[in-house]
């Protein structure tokens, strides 16, 4: 058991979608989804916005209070319109669950040129098969069919009583339902730790650290979010649940695993983390594998321990970690 400071947690996790987790900008009636090429060919991806947004939802139905925001606006009255935005400082300056948001998820405040890095380093979602280049087609059928006997108004309220528009719009949209790995690294020696305070920096020793309690009850949310994460799209709400998870907890903050996730005939390839483990000399006590029983696997020897709770295996983890007096994570003693 590491005796030494563990610094990151970083988790590379293999999800499912039968959707497409991202839009890009639609042009006319036809909707893209968000993709970018990769070496093999073009590949379904989200933003990191994408996931932190879904993560903030979750967050504030745990009770987060999430920070209150300046609005930069034009115009006047009923005409104002939001140039940009940015968090309230008073959030900033907050010491407890009030400054959660900002401390973890970072901020920028352009006026005064302060910023804090997110220590929730995030390599958003990227789909393990490419796109096919698939299309469906959607209608409002049912809006116009007169035999759902509805009652039909022009824009004014008035009803329409002898012509009624009979055309149905049409719209194609891309479709793509796929694997997908993304991986966050959590930086804990920044986690819960102001590093602005009423305007200004503050030097490394000056840094104000959040309580104990709070830290270590935000890093269980964020980590209960993660194995929960939903994503609402196109009316839909996907479970992104982890299948497979490579990852651990370290004393360097490196993303160990964030290419390790690929498959060779629809089977999980175990080779990579297997030699990702060995080439660091990566120690049992800090690093995980968890993989389902429903996915199939290649390459695996038994050089390493493969869990079959990918959830279990990632809320394990947490739970062998605590703050000590020097205000540091370690491995709980025993464990």
């Amino acid at each position: 058991m590491s005796k030494n400071n563990i610094k990151a947690i970083t988790l590379t996790i293999l999800t499912e979608s039968p959707v497409a987790l991202s839009n890009d900008q639609g042009f006319g009636n036809y909707t893209p989804i968000k993709k970018s090429f990769r070496g093999d060919g073009v590949h379904a991806i989200t933003s990191v916005a994408t996931i932190t947004y879904e993560m903030k939802k979750q967050l504030v139905q745990k009770g987060w209070q999430l920070s209150g925001m300046v609005l930069n606006t034009t115009g006047k009255d009923d005409k104002k319109k939001v140039t940009n935005m940015y968090p309230y400082e008073g959030s900033v300056d907050a010491n407890d669950e009030l400054g959660l948001e900002t401390d973890i998820f970072g901020f920028l405040i352009p006026d005064k040129q302060l910023s804090k890095t997110s220590p929730l380093r995030i390599i958003p979602f990227e789909s393990i098969h490419t796109y096919k280049n698939d299309l469906q087609l959607i209608t409002n059928r049912g809006f116009l069919d007169h035999d759902m006997r509805r009652e039909y108004y022009n824009k004014d309220g008035n009803k329409y009583i002898d012509e009624l528009p009979t055309t149905q719009a049409l719209a194609n949209e891309e479709i793509f339902g796929d694997y997908y790995v993304y991986t966050i690294t959590i930086e804990l020696d920044r986690f819960g730790v102001q590093e602005v305070k009423e305007g200004k920096y503050l030097a490394p020793e000056d840094r104000v650290v959040m309580s104990k309690d709070i830290r270590k009850k935000a890093l269980k949310d964020i980590i209960e979010v993660i194995t929960e994460l939903t994503r609402g799209i196109k009316h839909q709400s996907v479970h992104l649940k982890p299948l497979a998870v490579f990852g651990g907890a370290f004393e360097n903050v490196i993303p160990y695993f964030w290419n390790d996730m690929k498959f060779n005939d629809n089977k999980l390839i175990l080779d990579y983390v297997q030699e990702t483990i060995e080439s660091y000399e990566l120690k049992r006590d800090n690093y995980i594998v968890g993989v389902s029983r429903r996915l199939e696997t290649i390459g695996h020897n038994e050089k390493i321990e493969v869990d079959e709770a990918p959830v279990k295996v990632i809320k394990d983890l947490v739970r062998r970690l605590e703050i000590r007096e020097d205000n540091k994570w370690y491995f709980k003693e025993g464990n």
